[in-house]
């Protein structure tokens, strides 16, 4: 099956004829009336298209022979192996597209025919997944609609179905599939999920969707990288970089894993967790350059957070600490820059990130330690105004009853 369709869209909107097609059907009963149910909510159906831009026929006719003739341009249900030119009849015509978005991808097919799917579909194996099997059929919505099976947040289980299915991966070689499971684990998933992010990480973020392959071990940092790319510059000038090479593994995959990537943090370079460990001994200069780095940035950490403690305390008690905030969000993005060096394994990196963060977030802690007294200095003077005050009115009371006449003495 070649990728390149001719280009023959269905009737624009405008010219879409009244269809009996949905009225047949809904009286036939099983899986030929199915599609009637849900097709009316279809993005194809919101947009004025009917069952014969696809399907094709005369949808004026209730006789089934006009209505389903082959001189009515009748395509009918097509086989598994069909669906991509199918759906790329329309999908792939550019000008017919932008009639509803204009920015909209008008290269999907030829993605399609460039993956491992669409390779093996070419090949003959009809079992593979199609546009159908990510988009649905007759509830097909738009990638933006929440209920959408391509939808960020419904991805993982989308891709999961298949590759989640043990049986099912089993006939390519692929058991004990755990994809889905460990990306539900990962630092990617949890910002999907937990942080709202609908722009971290999916499936198709690293995989793509319709040009879907898994990314090759030569690769899979330049895929990373694509939104890592300061971890992508210091690795690739790093010693690893030409070992990792020479030993055919993976870079970024080796220290972080591939789907269940966690938060890292400095445990990972030294401590019981370290992922330096799984090839440095210790004691080697792998290892104490690893310990040394994470030394560094926990004394940066540690800064940052008392800083953060003391201008909570401070905000607390109601002092206005936005400065030393701003200060702080400083001291942190050198934390991030010194937590990324680590990749280039080069400790005098890590050092002038830290050597520059350091003394801003001791000076934020001095602000806020600043503030904490500044209230105590008023608590202190308005507790002397308090007494002072009760001290003039306690006197002005002594003075009164001084004043008072005595009372008449008695007969």
């Amino acid at each position: 099956m070649s990728g390149q369709v001719a280009s023959v869209p269905a009737e624009t909107p405008s010219a879409a004829p009244q269809s009996t097609c949905l009225v047949c059907h809904a009286n036939l009963g099983g899986r030929l009336s199915s599609p009637t149910v849900p097709f009316p909510t279809d993005v194809h159906a919101e947009r004025g298209l009917t069952c014969a831009s696809c399907h094709g026929g005369d949808p004026a006719s209730m006789d089934p022979k006009v209505a389903m003739g082959a001189a009515s341009g009748f395509r009918g249900k097509p086989s598994r192996a069909q669906v991509p030119a199918f759906c790329g009849r329309c999908h792939s015509d550019t000008a017919y597209m932008h009639q509803f978005k204009p920015d909209v991808q008008t290269d999907q097919l030829r993605q399609y025919f460039t993956s491992r799917h669409g390779k093996l579909l070419q090949q003959g194996d009809q079992r593979v997944a199609t546009c159908i099997n990510c988009h649905s059929v007759h509830d097909i919505q738009q990638v933006s609609a929440p209920g959408s099976p391509v939808y960020p947040l419904n991805i993982p289980q989308t891709c999961g179905a298949c590759h989640s299915n043990e049986q099912y991966m089993a006939s390519y070689g692929l058991p004990g599939l755990t994809q889905e499971a460990d990306y539900k684990r990962s630092a990617h998933y949890q910002a999907l999920t937990l942080e709202g992010n609908l722009s971290a990480p999916t499936c198709v973020t690293c995989h793509s969707s319709h040009g879907a392959t898994p990314p090759g071990v030569a690769s899979v940092t330049e895929v990373c990288g694509t939104c890592h790319s300061h971890n992508r510059q210091f690795f690739e000038k790093s010693p690893h970089q030409s070992v990792f090479a020479d030993l055919g593994v993976a870079g970024c995959v080796q220290c972080h894993g591939n789907h269940a990537v966690l938060r890292t943090n400095e445990q990972m370079l030294a401590g019981p967790n370290s992922v330096c460990a799984d090839c440095h001994s210790e004691g080697d200069e792998g290892t104490e350059r690893a310990e040394a780095m994470a030394g560094r940035i926990r004394q940066l950490d540690d800064a940052i957070r008392l800083a953060r403690e003391t201008l909570d305390q401070a905000d607390r008690a109601g002092m206005d600490i936005s400065s030393a905030v701003a200060d702080l969000t400083t001291a942190h993005s050198h934390l991030v820059m010194a937590r990324t060096a680590i990749h280039s394994l080069d400790i005098d990196q890590v050092n002038a990130e830290v050597e520059k963060g350091i003394p801003v977030a001791e000076e934020a802690a001095q602000e806020g330690r600043d503030r904490l007294t500044e209230v105590q200095s008023r608590r202190k003077g308005v507790a002397l105004f308090s007494l002072l005050v009760l001290a003039i009115v306690f006197t002005l009371y002594l003075y009164i009853r001084q004043e008072e006449p005595a009372p008449p003495a008695g007969p």
